[in-house]
């Protein structure tokens, strides 16, 4: 086999992998990976967390989390009260329970990185860290104009018309 695709392919079965696990163990708390996402957004912009900045934080559109917001106040995790400034705008502020919740999962989510990084020393940690750092930035400088045209582009996929 190739050695590059079989490292790409190493790098996302473990990402899979990882998040599989990692969704696996937020379920034990009735949380999604997107909601925890969401509620540790929520504590940390305390107590300008409007649902524009949660969505900023988290890389994502307002749209994306509009649903998560509503999932996660219907849950009693989360409520949405007025901007003392801004009596249009709406701030985002875990509830008594939410907090509570986000703590535990917290908790557990910090024990899982550590737990799935025990078999690993120190110096290899920072090694693989940095290798997928320089990897996010090659990735998101990467030009893929000259791989479509590798791919004949102009030629419409098998079963299409054109």
């Amino acid at each position: 086999m190739n050695p590059r695709r079989d490292a790409w392919k190493q790098v996302v079965t473990a990402y899979q992998t990882c998040t599989r696990r990692y969704a696996e163990m937020l379920g034990h708390f009735g949380l999604t990976i997107p909601q925890f996402d969401v509620l540790s957004a929520v504590s940390a912009l305390q107590p300008e967390a409007l649902p524009s900045t949660v969505a900023e934080r988290l890389l994502v559109t307002r749209g994306n989390i509009t649903g998560i917001l509503k999932r996660l106040e219907a849950q009693g995790l989360l409520r949405r009260a007025a901007h003392t400034g801004d009596g249009r705008a709406l701030v985002c502020q875990l509830t008594p329970q939410g907090a509570a919740l986000l703590q535990r999962a917290s908790a557990a989510a910090a024990a899982f990185i550590e737990a799935q990084l025990s078999p690993f020393d120190d110096p290899t940690v920072a090694m693989v860290g940095n290798t997928m750092r320089r990897m996010t930035q090659h990735l998101k400088a990467m030009d893929l104009t000259p791989l479509l045209g590798a791919a004949d582009i102009h030629t419409p996929p098998t079963g299409t018309q054109a």
